[in-house]
């Protein structure tokens, strides 16, 4: 690609550009949106100071496990020099051993983003020129062709081998039309040219776990608009109980109970319900209504409340990932050393993907209950054939739940991998794809409880009047009228319930 060609994309487009602070989970999932991305002076003299420390290092022919010497059990055995371009192509050609699914085009700008951003941090040792070639494709919109499944979380070496493979001309990327080509088709499209890796660069490459990073940040994304959803969702549903009866009593999601207790998730949950409902008829002064309703309805802001603090942990943690030097060997600008070490253990990051899950399935369980109340109060509409959600959508909610509660188990305590070396991982890929599971069957459940409070509303002659509900109940009504599948039915409702994030 031309150099104007590039500036011409760059003004079509936000700009992040990667200088000396560490990007956010906001920036990595703008570049994953197609954000165009620059480097700037400052990063690219740490990209050069950080290969100046791998060039002495070659110079002074000092043992570097990936540089003179062979990776994982071979890792004490020499590199004869001439060896060493056909070593960075060996060891890429060796670890493309994924299998599964591709990733979507948007997971796989998020991992080519995260690998970069990874770069600049100082820790890589590779070249500004390697560095400005994964920006390229980002910018050229080169999607390498990335099978799901194949990384255990000791970085994620089967995604990665698959992005430089193309960025050297190798590999399969999606063209222009949408079909698989050869990667070096889909550079020559794009008017980009294949780089040869240096030394060190073939290791260097795949020493991250930009996978769990990249798709993780879509991942807590999405799971920050299902908690703003699952808050609306409830408050359509006391509006529904309300006006089905003496039922939706507010004290519970009050100021004052959620400063008692002062988790900041709460807070926020209980704030989100309460604006919802601004202006509803619950909040009518002298309205008859029970002193508490049940658990699933009285608890939610608890239950949402920990899920935003979930989803608020997981968000640190990836933080803390895109500010970090995580590679091994480390590339350490300061002592201008080399160092073996175990930076890209990422269980803390696994272990935040591992509770977020167990969160959702509490999520999902109460919103089950809840639309399970509806569907009893529908009942005489039902059987009068007044009603326009099927009765065993509930079923397929029920499903859901079953099944987020076998996702919620733990899977970072899982199978060790290669002999006497690579003896433990934290499987931090495999919880985020369980993960990815739960928060669309999550959202799958919360979209079944919209649907049952707002029959439950049409049939007892209701129209909400809070600032947030209102609204959401004729989006939903109308889709009820529709008579469209339930198949189609739930995926649309998400979309309702979303598009208020």
């Amino acid at each position: 690609m031309t150099a104007e060609r590039a500036a011409e994309r760059a003004a079509e487009r936000p700009v992040i550009e990667l200088a000396g602070t560490a990007p956010s989970v906001a920036d990595l999932v703008a570049l994953a949106n197609g954000a165009a991305v620059t480097l700037s002076p400052e990063t690219l003299a740490t990209l050069a100071a950080s290969r100046a420390v791998v060039d002495d290092a070659i110079a002074t022919g000092a043992p570097v496990y990936g540089l003179n010497r062979r990776l994982g059990a071979g890792r004490d055995a020499a590199i004869d020099p001439s060896e060493l371009a056909d070593f960075q192509r060996r060891t890429i050609a060796n670890h493309r051993g994924g299998i599964g699914e591709a990733l979507s085009e948007r997971e796989v700008r998020a991992v080519v983003a995260a690998r970069l951003i990874g770069f600049t941090r100082g820790g890589s040792g590779v070249r500004p020129e390697l560095a400005q070639a994964y920006a390229a494709l980002l910018d050229a919109g080169v999607h390498p062709v990335i099978p799901s499944r194949g990384s255990v979380g000791a970085a994620d070496l089967t995604h990665l081998a698959e992005v430089a493979a193309v960025v050297t001309g190798d590999g399969r990327a999606i063209g222009a039309s949408g079909a698989v080509v050869s990667g070096s088709v889909a550079l020559a499209a794009a008017g980009l040219e294949p780089i040869a890796l240096a030394p060190h660069e073939g290791l260097a490459v795949l020493s991250s776990n930009a996978y769990s990073i990249g798709v993780g940040a879509l991942a807590v994304t999405d799971a920050r608009h299902l908690a703003e959803a699952a808050d609306r969702s409830v408050a359509l549903s006391l509006e529904a109980i309300g006006a089905a009866g003496p039922a939706g009593n507010l004290s519970a999601y009050s100021a004052v109970v959620a400063d008692a207790r002062g988790g900041t998730g709460q807070q926020a949950s209980s704030a989100a319900i309460r604006a919802a409902l601004d202006g509803s008829a619950l909040e009518r002064p002298g309205r008859e209504v029970t002193v508490q309703d049940p658990l699933a309805f009285r608890t939610a802001p608890q239950l949402h409340g920990a899920l935003r603090e979930a989803i608020a942990r997981t968000t640190a943690e990836l933080e803390t990932e895109l500010a970090a030097r995580t590679d091994n060997p480390l590339v350490d600008i300061a002592t201008g050393r080399m160092v073996s070490g175990g930076n890209f253990q990422a269980l803390p990051l696994a272990l935040a993907f591992e509770s977020l899950r167990l969160v959702l399935a509490h999520v999902a369980s109460a919103a089950e209950r809840r639309a399970a109340a509806h569907s009893v109060a529908l009942a005489p509409a039902r059987a009068a054939g007044y009603t326009r959600v099927p009765g065993l959508l509930l079923y397929s909610a029920a499903a859901a739940v079953a099944e987020l509660r076998q996702l919620a188990g733990p899977v970072t305590l899982g199978i060790t991998t290669l002999s006497g070396v690579e003896d433990h991982a934290s499987l931090a890929p495999v919880a985020l794809q369980l993960l990815q599971r739960s928060l669309d069957l999550t959202g799958e459940v919360v979209a079944i409880e919209a649907l049952h409070a707002t029959d439950l509303l049409r049939t007892s002659g209701a129209v909400p009047t809070g600032v947030g509900t209102a609204p959401l109940f004729a989006e939903l009504d109308a889709l009820t009228a529709s008579g469209i599948p339930a198949n189609e039915l739930v995926p649309a409702a998400r979309v309702a319930l979303a598009s208020r994030a």
